[in-house]
């Protein structure tokens, strides 16, 4: 397209068809958009040139068309309003990489277009204006209004791609948290399937080794003197019967499913809440958020072990009958708060020999960069308090 524009252009200058300067600059302007459709369509450039690709489309999509705006220059009967009429006339074909400008770059890019296609045309008006007076400004206004144009053109296309991409972020943080939480809940149904399996094989296989070994112990004292090598095969069979046992065992304890581990840091408290207050005979109130939380594994184990050992506390000293146990999140910072109406203590006046629980829930979270309080008084219950900021960028 563009070489036949050229061509066009080379005949109509040998046969003099061409008889004023908006022919010229239309053919011009042909040329142009030829290239660059040529330019857009191969492929092959935009893999040579890879990040320049597309900046250089937008210059030459730009530059060009203002550029052979600057031709009227060289006519001395162009008048003022001729070129305002003419520089409008630019407004379709600027358009197009004003808009691909505010769809892949940031606001002040457009900013930078604007300013320039402004700065040409009131360039060529002030060499067509005599004298500038209240007469003429409103023709020096043209080029503003025709800014104002692109800025909103520009500001609209950018906003909504800014706020499609937020909303496309948004719509991937939830797929994300939504595939943890399944990932979760298939996660606690495994589970949940091993710890069926590890209660059937105890109740079965266990308990059956076990009363093997228990009735071959009772052969084996029945026999009485005198029954050596019949002695020998039941010290085999009980060997190999306690061999078994352990085995089975071992099985057992590597198929239960670990608290944290397995089930996660929010199903494991409330298995450790239920415990407890079945062990401590107290009622309990339990908050957890309802999304998985994003912790590090060992930060998840401490606040699992320091929540235990709190618990562990209450039921061997406070004689507290309820308790409360909060896990919560705001942005990148996580708390556990364990609180309890029991007979409290005064945490300044707890030796060494005596609080090694709380000495051990201290060096545990100050390994792993986590903040603990304990605000204890005689008669006024306890409230342990451990806290964390993660960064996630």
């Amino acid at each position: 397209m563009a070489y036949f524009a050229a061509l066009s252009i080379f005949t109509a200058l040998q046969t003099g068809q061409i008889v004023n300067l908006s022919q010229i600059q239309s053919y011009v302007n042909l040329a142009i958009n030829g290239a660059l459709f040529g330019y857009l369509s191969w492929s092959w450039l935009e893999r040579k040139l890879g990040g320049y690709y597309l900046p250089l489309a937008l210059i030459a999509a730009t530059a060009l068309p203002l550029f052979s705006n600057l031709i009227y220059l060289a006519d001395p009967q162009e008048t003022a309003q001729l070129t305002i009429t003419r520089s409008w006339l630019l407004f379709p074909i600027l358009a197009v990489p004003l808009v691909i400008i505010a769809w892949q770059y940031h606001f002040r890019y457009v900013l930078a277009f604007i300013l320039l296609t402004s700065l040409i045309e009131i360039t060529i008006l002030f060499s067509r204006l005599e004298t500038i007076n209240f007469q003429t400004l409103p023709i020096l206004g043209v080029p503003l209004i025709r800014a104002f144009a692109f800025g909103i053109i520009g500001h609209i296309v950018n906003h909504l791609i800014t706020t499609q991409r937020a909303q496309e972020q948004k719509l991937l943080a939830a797929n994300l948290k939504l595939s943890e939480y399944a990932a979760m809940v298939d996660q606690l149904a495994t589970s949940r399937e091993r710890n069926r399996l590890a209660r059937e094989l105890h109740d079965t296989i266990a308990h059956t080794l076990s009363g093997l070994t228990v009735n071959l112990e009772a052969i084996k004292i029945l026999l009485g003197d005198g029954q050596t090598p019949v002695k020998e095969k039941i010290d085999r069979a009980l060997e190999n019967t306690r061999m078994g046992l352990t085995d089975t065992r071992r099985a057992l304890r590597d198929l239960r499913a670990k608290q944290v581990e397995d089930l996660g840091l929010k199903l494991a408290l409330e298995n450790l809440c239920l415990q407890a207050a079945h062990r401590g005979d107290f009622d309990y109130q339990l908050v957890l958020p309802d999304m998985p939380l994003e912790m590090p594994s060992q930060i998840e184990q401490a606040f699992y072990r320091i929540a235990q050992e709190s618990l562990e506390n209450i039921i061997k000293h406070a004689r507290a009958s309820q308790i409360s146990v909060r896990l919560s999140q705001q942005g990148d910072l996580y708390t556990l708060n364990i609180e309890d109406n029991g007979s409290g203590f005064d945490p300044a006046r707890v030796s060494s020999q005596d609080g090694w629980g709380i000495q051990g829930m201290r060096e545990r979270a100050q390994e792993n960069g986590c903040r603990l309080e304990i605000q204890s008084a005689p008669g006024r219950g306890t409230c342990v308090t451990l806290s964390t900021e993660l960064d996630h960028v």
